[in-house]
């Protein structure tokens, strides 16, 4: 399974999703997006890696969390966030460091981070609003960011008939172009423990539904 780079998940879509539209604020700004945190905090002294309680935001939230509780094999969270991308979002990675190399990052513990290689994919994602088409994934990155090497990009597509999808989180450079779609492209981000049983039936199970979706490893 760890050569998944990117799944749609056997999960059904979010109901109300107009009203989880209207309640983002994304009041706050993070490299490409403007973002509402409805779980944990940016407190930079203290590492990812424990469990946290939905935040005020996230009383605006109900239905999408009860979504996210009911169908995603979390056993506790970490940081939950939404977030509206206000230009096109650049080749990245999306690691968690011991010791972050850019003051942007917030650290994570070394457990959580085991955790989280040990079972790949593990970078759970939801998209409410905007393109399913432009996500891309390529092979390679500059690890500074300052020059990336020219080359082909492999667009996946999320289907309708579901708003999460898995990513391979550490490692694995990806990026969004945008269209006309794309006027108010809002994603979620969640980060935690699974219960690994759980974690791979799901995969196993999106694998059967989904496996025309499916993109593997860039060789």
């Amino acid at each position: 399974m760890d050569d998944l780079l990117f799944l749609p998940l056997d999960i059904p879509p979010i109901p109300d999703k107009q009203l989880i539209l209207d309640a983002f604020r994304g009041t706050e700004r993070y490299v490409w997006w403007d973002e509402q945190i409805l779980l944990g905090n940016k407190d930079y002294t203290k590492p990812l890696g424990y469990p946290e309680p939905w935040n005020e935001c996230a009383s605006s939230y109900q239905s999408l969390i009860k979504h996210i509780e009911t169908y995603l094999p979390f056993e506790w969270f970490s940081f939950v966030r939404l977030a509206r991308a206000h230009k096109p979002v650049g080749l990245h990675i999306d690691d968690n460091f011991e010791v972050p190399p850019f003051p942007h990052h917030k650290a994570i513990t070394k457990q959580l981070k085991s955790h989280h290689i040990d079972n790949e994919p593990i970078g759970y994602r939801i998209i409410l609003s905007g393109s399913r088409d432009t996500f891309y994934f390529c092979k390679d990155i500059d690890p500074t960011y300052q020059n990336h090497p020219i080359q082909k990009k492999h667009y996946v597509k999320i289907p309708e008939s579901t708003d999460f999808f898995l990513i391979k989180n550490y490692q694995q450079p990806h990026g969004v172009d945008t269209n006309e779609d794309d006027n108010d492209r809002i994603v979620g981000f969640l980060l935690g423990k699974v219960n690994v049983t759980e974690h791979k039936n799901l995969i196993a199970r999106s694998l059967q539904r989904y496996n025309d979706y499916v993109l593997r490893e860039l060789l």
